[in-house]
Order: C-alpha cells, then sequence, then structure tokens
C-alpha cells in the first residue's frame, strides 16, 4: 500500500471512530434536529462514504485493545487515546468485539439516531450481545455486531517504517490502570494545551486554571511512577509536533528540577513554563516548521522571534500578574544560552535564572530526538546528548545537563538498541539510584514481517562469570525507524 493511501485510510478510521463516540455521548443530551448533532451526522456519513466508495463496508473490530478498520490497525494520535480507550469500554460493556457498517445508498439522519440509541440502550439487558443482535437483525440490514473472541488480525494494515523492512505489529492486552490514567493525561493536556492556543491565536482571553491542573498531575505521576512519567517524554506527533514538544519539555524540566529538589510550587511553577515556552510558534510559525527544503535567513529569523512571540502571548493570558511575571524569564532565556551567545539578544548581563537553564536543556534533548521536515537526521537519544555536550558552557549549563545525563542513563528511554544477541530492544526508563543500565523490551519480527513486543529483560544481567549477557552494539532513533516507543512501553 502506498503512504499516501495509509495515511487516507488511518485518517478515515480516526474519523469514523472519533465520529462514532460522539455520537454516541450528544445523542444523550441533544434532540436528532440539534445542528451541533446534525454536523456530526454529516461528518460520520461522509467518512462512510469513503469507506464505501471502494465497494467494502466498514468494519470495526476491537483485538487485544486497539481498534481495527476492516483489519487495518487504526493509527490514531495522541488526542486520541481518550476517546479510543472509552470506546473500547463502550464495546467491552455490551459483549461486542466488532461492529459492522454495510454499504448503503441513502443513509437517513433517522437511520444512524436509531442505531446509536440502541447501542445506548443494549448495557441494560442480561445479555447485551444477543439483544443488540437481534434489534439490529429485526430492524437493520446495514449494521452487523459480531462477538469472535478467537479473530486473529492478519497485521496487513501494519505501518510500514521509513527503513529496513520492519513492520510495526503492536499487539497489546489491555492497558492496566496506571497506563491507562498516564496516556489520559497526555490527552488531556494536549487537548487542554491546543484550546488554550486557539484562544490565545484568535485574541480571546485564556485562563491558566486547567494547564495548571494537568501540570498537577503530571507532578503526581512522577512522585508515584517515574519509569512510566518518563516514558510519556518519548510520545511524538508529527501533526501536532509544537504541542507534544511542549509537553515533553514539560516532563523533562520537571523531572530534572525534581533531582535539584525544587519544591513541589517550583516544580509546577516550572511546568507552566515549559507547557507555554513556544506559544509563538502557534499559528503562522507552522509553514516554517513544516518546511520540507533547508531553511533560509528569513526562516531562521521566523524561528527566532518565536520567543517574543511566546513573551506576547503570555502577557495576555488571563492569570495573575505575579504568575506571569515568574513566568517570562526561563522563557525569554530558554534559547540565549549561558554565554549570552543565543537569542533574543537584549544586551542583559544577568545570569541565567535556574529554571531557564533548566528549559534550555528539555527543550534541546526533545528537539533533538524529534523529528523535523527541514533536517537529514533525527538522532538517537544517545546521540542527542552527546552532541548537547558539544554546547556545554555556551549554549547549556554544565551541572544542568550532567545531571540530565545522570537521570536519563547510558541508553535513555525510548532508545532502540541492537544487541550482540542478534536481538531488538527498546529501553524503560531508569529508576532514580538504581543500576545505570536500564530495563528494556524485547522486540520480535513477527512471521509477517512486524514487530512484536517480547519480554522484558535487564542489561545488567551477568552470566555466571559475572560479565554482561548481552551487550550494546549501537543505539538507533526510533523516529528514523517510524517507531511510537510508547507502543511498547506503555
Amino acid at each position: 500500500m502506498a503512504e499516501k493511501e495509509k495515511i487516507e485510510k488511518h485518517s478515515t478510521g480516526e474519523s469514523l471512530l472519533h465520529g462514532l463516540f460522539r455520537m454516541i455521548q450528544v445523542v444523550k443530551i441533544h434532540q436528532s434536529n440539534n445542528r451541533l448533532f446534525n454536523d456530526i451526522l454529516i461528518d460520520f456519513k461522509a467518512a462512510l462514504d469513503d469507506v464505501w466508495e471502494s465497494g467494502r463496508p466498514a468494519a470495526f473490530s476491537l483485538y487485544r485493545g486497539r481498534f481495527f478498520l476492516n483489519d487495518e490497525r487504526i493509527v490514531y494520535s495522541p488526542s486520541m487515546w481518550a476517546t479510543s480507550t472509552k470506546m473500547s469500554e463502550f464495546f467491552i460493556e455490551r459483549g461486542i468485539n466488532g461492529l459492522k457498517f454495510l454499504p448503503k445508498d441513502e443513509l437517513t439522519n433517522e437511520e444512524l439516531v436509531s442505531m446509536v440509541d440502541t447501542l445506548n440502550q443494549a448495557k441494560r439487558f442480561p445479555d447485551p450481545f444477543e439483544w443488540l443482535y437481534n434489534q439490529f437483525d429485526s430492524k437493520s440490514n446495514w449494521v452487523v455486531p459480531s462477538k469472535d473472541e478467537d479473530r486473529k488480525i492478519s497485521g496487513s494494515g501494519a505501518q510500514e517504517l521509513s527503513e529496513g523492512g520492519y513492520k510495526a505489529v503492536v499487539q497489546t492486552e489491555g492497558l492496566p490502570g496506571a497506563e491507562q490514567q498516564a496516556r489520559k493525561i497526555y490527552s488531556q493536556a494536549l487537548t487542554v494545551l491546543r484550546g488554550l492556543v486557539d484562544r490565545v491565536t484568535a485574541g480571546k482571553k485564556a485562563g491558566v486554571q486547567k494547564c495548571k491542573r494537568i501540570v498537577q498531575e503530571l507532578i503526581d505521576l512522577m512522585s508515584d511512577d517515574w519509569p512510566l512519567y518518563l516514558a510519556l517524554s518519548t510520545i511524538r506527533d508529527h501533526e501536532d509536533q509544537i504541542f507534544t514538544h511542549s509537553i515533553n519539555a514539560t516532563i523533562l524540566s520537571m523531572a530534572i528540577a525534581q533531582r535539584i529538589g525544587y519544591t513541589k510550587t517550583a516544580t509546577e511553577q516550572l511546568g507552566l513554563t515549559a507547557l507555554f515556552h513556544d506559544l509563538g510558534k502557534a499559528g503562522d510559525f507552522k509553514s516554517t516548521a513544516d518546511k520540507s527544503d533547508s531553511l533560509d535567513n528569513h526562516d531562521l529569523a521566523v524561528i527566532q522571534n518565536h520567543t517574543l512571540g511566546s513573551i506576547s502571548r503570555i502577557i495576555r493570558l488571563n492569570a495573575s500578574f505575579n504568575l506571569k511575571l515568574s513566568l517570562l524569564p526561563p522563557v525569554s532565556e530558554h534559547h540565549l544560552g549561558v554565554d549570552k551567545s543565543g537569542y533574543p539578544q537584549t544586551g542583559r548581563d544577568n545570569e541565567l535564572s535556574l529554571s531557564g537553564r533548566i528549559l534550555a536543556v528539555a527543550d534541546q534533548y526533545d528537539a533533538m530526538t524529534s523529528w523535523r521536515p527541514w533536517r537529514n537526521q533525527t538522532l538517537s537519544p544517545t546521540d542527542a546528548i552527546k552532541e548537547m555536550t558539544s554546547f556545554s558552557g555556551t549554549l547549556l549549563d554544565p551541572l544542568v545537563l550532567r545531571l540530565f545525563a545522570e537521570i536519563m542513563g547510558p541508553w535513555p528511554v525510548g532508545s532502540l538498541l541492537i544487541l550482540d544477541s542478534n536481538e531488538l530492544a527498546m529501553t524503560k526508563a531508569v529508576r532514580p539510584g538504581s543500576s545505570p543500565l536500564p530495563p528494556a523490551v524485547l522486540l520480535h519480527q513477527s512471521q509477517e514481517g512486524g514487530l512484536l513486543k517480547g519480554s522484558s529483560i535487564e542489561l545488567s544481567e551477568c552470566d555466571e562469570n559475572q560479565r554482561p549477557k548481552r551487550q550494546v552494539l549501537s543505539c538507533l532513533s526510533p523516529v528514523s525507524f517510524g517507531i511510537q516507543p510508547t507502543d511498547y512501553l506503555i
């Protein structure tokens, strides 16, 4: 399948799943003639038509916690994780693991409303699946629920990687509560931050209370589950890179602050700062960020102006004067450099704040390990830290950088490792005070050519002669291979 066709298929699957979720929710509170509900119905029918044009039905299936459309795994953005989790629960509560929409020439709004009402009511019956099946069998000739627990996914819809012969075929059992909660926090952070940016760029008032709650939830997660917390920082999304970068910089900045000994209040303040540090990149900046050619002088000027743009937008936030005043210094400093050789040049002589130095390190690391269309190469986590040492004492603070390197370890979380045992592994986060060598999860090639999550291993494990059982031959960037580390770590 061509890359463009794959992207369109995944987009249709995401649209259908999101549309079904919205219909299920909105029908509970609005009449069928409500304008919002009508718009949702129109969008859902349009997504169905995209599939039906090929002459095929639109068949949803739920397999090991993941949704598929016509046997193709739906690759959804992080903002859809909460929705997919709720839809998974919705299917399970009704005893179904599949829902097929057969092609229909004239699909009316009334038929869609009836279908959604039937799905919602099924939960009240002792055998929801049997009731659903009978209802659709007698009332509808275009909706077919299924309950095939032994169904196997062929893997034909696996996401092809940009290098090598692997395909990502991630099959996971239902996520435990902690992992679900972590993904939910990240998804909510994306939604909240995107909403704040939309209001600010539209010239409307935007408050910060929801952002504060997100930061507080991240701090709680950091306290409860350090490896899971750091694993979230490996999330990458090309379409939402400005937002995912801001959230990842927040996670990494607060990790550094925690190790330094920041109070919870100071950590929360730094978290908000990191969350807002690139507000100036939203809007017109995206056309520059998405350029596939090398950046010219004009593009570089646009990029360097984003710091002042962020300051301007923070000033306009609906927050207390003291809070905004505390956020501004680190934002203005995170590209300035400890030697003042960066930007923006303001002629200042005073030293950079500690929070500004922390943010600079977190910002650089996430940027170097993320895909950018105008850059030839995405660095592996290990190579990124090595590259950052070349900026030690100029753009980056040596002590903060050294502490960050200690936090991440020799093979930072999300590193793709080739081992001398002819195995491929993905590293997990190192617990503070534990072995410098991180635990990892093995990745196996399936018969279909995909990558499957295997067993967990300890890279520090030795044989009877006290020699490591496995040696790392090289560290690769998962981004370069189209791999989303969280599919294997969370």
